[in-house]
């Protein structure tokens, strides 16, 4: 040991030759589990650090880097030397493990090369097909004065509701806060405010209480709406962590600082400074893109827009994440703009009126999410919209600083034109910026005019509206607002009605020019041959202009009656590949799609049990309550959007239903669940023992279901009867699915022996489908052949041939000598060559580890098959190797209760998890199907990583619109 007694030269000494007896492939979980240990003693935590949780956000400092670090190269001795940074460039367990193993890889010359995880993104070189390539919105999520997301926000803007308000309308303490309500002051008093601007889940995005305070809502609302916008997508934002994903926000100077200075509160510049409003969501979510704040006033968030295409049809980013906020705080920017003439005196937003006289501020965020358009389609994107051509330009030494430049205007909107490549007749209809300025109005009405009157007959004017009707002018956020409620125009097929407009304003010159006011709700131009096209508009007081066409989108290909059934995008039907990875030997996956799964999991998780409790809710009331029904289809692509669309917290509920009533049964119970545990965290299962059963409680049609549904599972299957027929001349399928003459069943050895054989082989190939793969076996009776098959000790026909003679002498000779049983299993394994395990894998009976491949003789077979299990033996073996979860793999519903009952300490007893029974004293179906269903669910609960894909293998789903995350806020505030 090292001179100060730490043992670490031991320690140092014992990892380095465990590295070099394993191949480079078996290196990254002893590292991982290494690096664990040195953070959990760095850092003094009782327990070991999550692999994705950064060392910072556990508490480490500095001086605490760089004792990581040399103790790293204490424990290397050497053989490698850890930069000074690498504890900051690999900031968890995750990424230093992975580091170190590469790095070890090359100074041990190790000659197998580090598997590597292929990039979700990876680099393309621009073409001209990337600058040519339209853009397409895959998501959408709002938060805006009178509606907090995109079905209230659509309801607003429909019914012609108006949001402006006589001051805030929640509770709060308001005081010296633009929208007090107790203002004397009208101009401070009035606006279109968000309810409940000063709540925010800090706890979701690992932002402290102390300094959420300090962090200024239009960060707060960036985060929360872009990460609704990702859901809405259907893009689980967890898995962007390292992507080239840009964020381009719109957003303009903080007026929270202003209330944090005026209440002498010592503010944090990172929490009130627009360059960190876009690298906050990039941090938080790993985005490895540019993170753009654009401010060009009131032109920032369709620029944003803007800027987000160009990136995606340059190659510079893959996926991108634009919008823009704006909050209404600070009674002193309220009374600038009053004082230099923007907003109006009577409180009104009346765009395009004789009466206009000024805008009222408004507040709020708006977040879509774009990708190149032939790749959402390739990926089965829900496509809202897509962007044909958007320009952005200055007005330059115009009239004023703060006058709109209708030339210029011009030339943003044939600019935008031009890239699009349509004629200007095309364009149905125009979503101005319309201040409700008596100047300003006209000149964007005749700029639009100039442009997209070409050509245009009488009977189709230019229809035009704005949504600062409804919810007043969001300055920095009132681009996206516009370019949001285009989009929902189209997909609705209705243009909303403009609210205050009665008497056109004189300085419009409307006999002249081919424009008119959508003052009523008016159905969508329809014009055969082409989709919807629409303008939006936005100038800022910067002289900035920006102007994007967006066209409508129909889905091209899928069965029109699931299209048709919501006026909401769906993507197209994508096919669900079976891995070639998870082909166990060389068997052969069917081509032929598998039959309809009569059981389906709902996978729902929270950061909190309130949260998991509040999407319960959603999911219920996205079901329709008591009434709604939805078709087996769409239950389908329901769980599969929740499946893989959705990112997977600690707080787990796996919902297993057969059809709507059945999950709304379960959500229901959920979302009334009212029991706490009181933690936090729940336990995450991270080691798993897959422990295979005998052939105990065997019954006729016993894996069939799972047979007709699952790829892998007939693969398997097919294979093992194709060689039992040449052996015997008999169907294994036939027997096992009482297909067979009646003297051959489950009841005789012979045939009971390779057919649990083959069922908990073909269990195991589908668990590992599903992403479920053991850290440690243990098998008993036939099972221990199918253990020794996942442990890779022999394949799968040798595995088979060795269950039929065990099966066949349990049956002829129950009283055979030892000598005889010998014979017979030496010709059963014959040319057999037995190959060290792959994995731990603990004796039944004895509860040791078996290592050599010498071990597994014909006493070892003969021994195993006929001896008794020992619970407790198993149980002291598997809590010895950390493991905390156990799946039974067979029939025999008791042996992984079993084992968790003699565990050495009851209050760390694994999770037991059976793969073809339902629980006990569920009165339930306990088809083989269900059952394994149950098992995915219960090791979802339990904390595993589930690869969602296993469980729709062969089928073609789409992405659908759900659900989406009920932060749980809490108050933060001056």
């Amino acid at each position: 040991s090292d001179a100060d007694g730490t043992g670490e030269g031991d320690s140092a000494l014992d990892l380095l030759s465990q590295i070099r007896q394993l191949s480079v492939v078996d290196w990254e979980p002893l590292l991982s589990s290494f690096v664990q240990g040195e953070i959990q003693a760095v850092l003094r935590l009782p327990n070991s650090p999550a692999t994705n949780v950064g060392f910072f956000d556990l508490g480490m400092d500095s001086l605490m880097a760089v004792e990581l670090r040399n103790r790293l190269n204490r424990s290397l001795a050497g053989e490698y030397v850890v930069s000074n940074t690498a504890v900051f460039d690999y900031p968890n367990v995750e990424s230093l493990a992975t580091h170190l193993e590469e790095e070890l890889a090359e100074a041990l010359s190790a000659d197998v090369s580090v598997a590597q995880e292929e990039p979700a993104f990876t680099q393309q070189p621009m073409t001209e097909k990337l600058r040519k390539d339209a853009v397409a919105v895959v998501g959408m999520a709002c938060r805006f004065p009178g509606a907090n997301d995109l079905e209230s926000y659509w309801e607003l803007v429909a019914t012609g509701t108006k949001s402006i308000t006589e001051g805030r309308q929640d509770s709060g303490s308001w005081d010296g806060v633009t929208g007090d309500p107790d203002a004397v002051d009208m101009v401070r008093r009035r606006g279109a405010f968000v309810d409940g601007i000063d709540w925010f889940d800090s706890r979701f995005f690992r932002i402290s209480p102390i300094e959420a305070r300090t962090v200024d809502p239009q960060q707060r609302m960036l985060l929360e709406t872009s990460w609704e916008a990702l859901e809405d997508a259907g893009i689980d934002p967890e898995r962007l962590r390292g992507s080239r994903t840009g964020v381009y926000a719109g957003v303009g100077p903080s007026e929270y600082r202003d209330l944090l200075e005026a209440a002498k509160i010592q503010f944090g510049y990172l929490g009130t400074t627009g360059s960190v409003a876009a690298g906050r969501i990039a941090f938080t979510l790993g985005l490895e893109g540019p993170a753009m704040p654009v401010d060009l006033a009131c032109a920032s968030s369709l620029a944003a827009v803007h800027q987000a295409a160009v990136s995606l049809q340059t190659g510079e980013v893959d996926l991108a994440i634009a919008g823009g906020v704006n909050v209404v705080l600070s009674p002193s920017v309220t009374d600038f703009m009053m004082e230099i003439g923007m907003l109006s005196p009577s409180g009104h937003c009346r765009p395009f009126d004789s009466s206009a006289d000024g805008y009222v501020r408004g507040e709020g965020c708006g977040v879509v999410v774009l990708k190149r358009l032939s790749e959402a389609e390739a990926d089965g994107d829900r496509i809202w919209a897509v962007i044909r051509g958007s320009a952005v330009n200055q007005n330059g030494a115009s009239a004023g600083l703060t006058v709109p430049n209708g030339p210029s205007q011009e030339r943003a909107m044939q600019d935008a034109l031009t890239q699009a490549g349509v004629a200007p007749s095309d364009v149905d209809y125009l979503e101005a910026h319309a201040t409700g300025s008596q100047l300003g109005d006209p000149i964007e009405l005749n700029a639009a005019a100039a442009v997209y009157g070409k050509g245009r007959v009488d009977e189709r004017p230019l229809l035009v509206g704005t949504v600062k009707s409804n919810i007043g002018h969001l300055e920095w956020a009132a681009g996206i607002a516009s370019f949001i409620k285009a989009v929902l125009s189209m997909n609705k097929g209705v243009i909303p009605p403009n609210l205050q407009y009665k008497d056109p304003n004189e300085n419009v010159e409307w006999d002249r020019i081919p424009v008119r006011v959508a003052s009523e709700a008016t159905d969508w131009p329809t014009v055969s041959g082409r989709r919807p096209l629409a303008g939006v508009n936005a100038f800022g007081l910067s002289g900035a202009n920006a102007h994007v066409l967006v066209e409508g989108y129909d889905c091209p290909s899928g069965d029109p009656s699931e299209i048709t059934d919501s006026d909401l995008p769906k993507g197209a039907p994508q096919p669900i590949p079976v891995s070639p990875a998870e082909q166990p030997d060389d068997i052969e996956i069917p081509s032929e799609p598998p039959a309809d799964r009569a059981i389906r999991l709902l996978p729902l998780s929270g950061k909190s049990e309130g949260a998991l409790r509040e999407l319960a809710k959603r999911y219920l009331s996205w079901l329709g309550g008591e009434e709604g029904s939805a078709s087996n289809a769409t239950l389908s692509d329901m769980v599969w959007t929740a499946a893989v669309g959705r990112s997977h917290f600690p707080h787990r509920a796996g919902l297993v239903f057969s059809d709507a009533e059945q999950l709304r049964h379960r959500l229901r119970a959920l979302a009334e669940t009212t029991e706490e545990t009181g933690e936090d965290t729940p336990r995450e299962s991270t080691k798993v023992a897959f422990a295979y059963t005998g052939e105990a409680n065997l019954q006729v049609g016993i894996g069939e279901a799972l047979y007709r549904s699952e790829p892998v599972v007939r693969a398997v299957f097919d294979r093992s009867d194709e060689l039992i027929q040449q052996e015997r001349g008999v169907s294994l399928l036939d027997v096992m699915f009482g297909r067979s003459n009646p003297e051959h069943d489950l009841n005789d050895p012979a045939w009971a022996a390779p057919a649990n054989y083959a069922l908990e082989c073909a269990l195991t190939a589908q668990l590992v489908s599903v992403g479920i793969r053991p850290s440690v076996i243990v098998g008993h009776g036939t099972g221990g052949i199918a253990a020794a098959q996942a442990a890779e000790i022999l394949s799968l026909e040798e595995g088979l041939r060795l269950a039929m003679a065990l099966g066949d002498l349990k049956k002829l000779r129950p009283e055979t000598n030892v000598q005889d049983s010998r014979l017979s299993l030496e010709v059963a394994l014959d040319g057999v060559r037995l190959s060290a395990p792959s994995l731990p894998l603990i004796n039944s009976e004895t509860g040791q580890l078996v290592e050599s491949p010498n071990a597994f003789d014909i006493a070892y077979w003969l021994e195993d098959y006929r001896g008794t299990a020992s619970p407790s033996g198993c149980a002291v073996a598997l809590a010895h190797l950390g493991v905390d979860a156990v799946v039974e793999i067979g029939t025999d519903s008791m042996m992984a209760r079993t084992i968790g009952d003699a565990w050495p300490d009851s209050s760390e007893k694994p999770v037991a998890i059976s793969t073809l029974v339902s629980p006990l004293g569920d009165e339930e179906s306990s088809e083989s199907d269900e059952g394994f269903v149950r098992a995915v669910a219960s090791a979802y609960e339990a904390g595993l990583d589930i690869t969602f894909s296993g469980l729709f293998a062969g089928e073609a789903r789409r992405r659908i619109a759900l659900p989406s995350y009920p932060f749980q806020r809490r108050r933060h505030w001056i």
